[in-house]
C-alpha cells in the first residue's frame, strides 16, 4: 500500500512549475541539513529517498502554509475514497522518523526503542534488514496502518562506532523542557553519517564527537558548509 501510494504523492509533489521549483529549492535545504547530494557517492539513491521522504510527507510547501504536498495530494483525491481509504492515506500525515535502536526481531516484527522518546515499539516488518544486529542504531521512518506499524523504504544505518555518541545527544533532548523537532537531530546525525561515509580515513567516533556538544534547544546546528571543501 505504501509504496504505491507514496509514488503517486510523489508525482503529484514534483509535476507542474510551482512544484518543480519547490522541489530545487527542497533539495537545496536538504543538502544544507544533511550534506551535498553527489551521484558519485554509493549512498546517493538511499539520500535521494529521504530526501523525498521528508520533502513530500514533513516539509510545508512555501506557496500553501503550513500544507505538506501529502496534504495538498489527500486534499485532491478525498472525495473519491472511503473512509477506511481515506484513513489508511491519513496514516501518512503521522509519520514518525527518529532514531531507533534494534533490540531484536519477534515473529514478524522487529522491536525498536526510539532513543527520542524512550518508547518501546514493535514494527511489523516480515525481512529483517541485511546485517541488522541488536543495539544497531539507525534512522526510520515509521507509520501507522490499520492495527500495525509499519516502516517506509528509507532506512539508514549509522556507525556502530557512533553508537554511544547518537545515544548521549538523544538523551539530551528527551531532558530538554521543550524539545525542538525530531527532524533537527535526525537530520544532524544524518549529516554526521554522510561525512563518514565520505571520509572513510577518519574514524567514526572522531566525526560523531561533535555531538558531545548537542545542545537541544537550539544551541547546535548542523553547519552550513560545502562538503566538497571538509576534510
Amino acid at each position: 500500500m505504501f509504496h504505491e501510494t507514496y509514488e503517486r504523492m510523489t508525482q503529484f509533489a514534483s509535476s507542474g512549475p510551482a512544484f518543480e521549483e519547490e522541489l530545487k529549492r527542497a533539495r537545496r535545504e536538504f543538502e544544507v541539513l544533511t550534506g551535498e547530494l553527489f551521484e558519485t557517492d554509493l549512498s546517493f539513491e538511499r539520500r535521494i529517498g529521504s530526501f523525498l521522504e521528508w520533502y513530500v510527507l514533513d516539509r510545508p510547501l512555501s506557496f500553501a502554509p503550513n500544507k505538506t504536498p501529502t496534504l495538498l495530494y489527500i486534499e485532491s483525491v478525498a472525495a473519491g475514497l472511503t473512509t477506511p481509504e481515506l484513513n489508511r492515506l491519513r496514516g501518512l500525515t503521522r509519520t514518525l522518523l527518529s532514531l531507533y535502536e534494534f533490540k531484536r526481531a519477534k515473529g514478524d516484527h522487529l522491536l525498536l526503542v526510539d532513543l527520542m522518546d524512550n518508547t518501546k515499539l514493535a514494527v511489523f516488518e516480515r525481512r529483517k534488514p541485511v546485517g541488522l544486529e541488536p543495539g544497531d542504531v539507525f534512522e526510520a521512518r515509521l507509520f501507522p496502518y490499520d492495527d500495525q506499524v509499519l516502516m517506509t523504504e528509507s532506512f539508514t544505518f549509522h556507525p556502530r562506532e557512533a553508537r554511544k555518541a547518537i545515544k548521549r545527544a538523544c538523551k539530551v533532548y528527551r531532558k530538554a523542557v521543550v524539545p525542538p523537532p525530531k527532524v533537527e537531530l535526525v537530520h544532524r546525525v544524518a549529516y554526521l553519517t554522510n561525512r563518514s561515509e565520505r571520509y572513510k580515513h577518519v574514524d567514526p567516533a572522531k566525526i560523531f564527537a561533535e555531538l558531545d556538544s548537542y545542545r537541544a534547544d537550539g544551541g547546535q546546528r548542523p553547519p552550513a558548509t560545502n562538503d566538497s571543501a571538509a576534510g
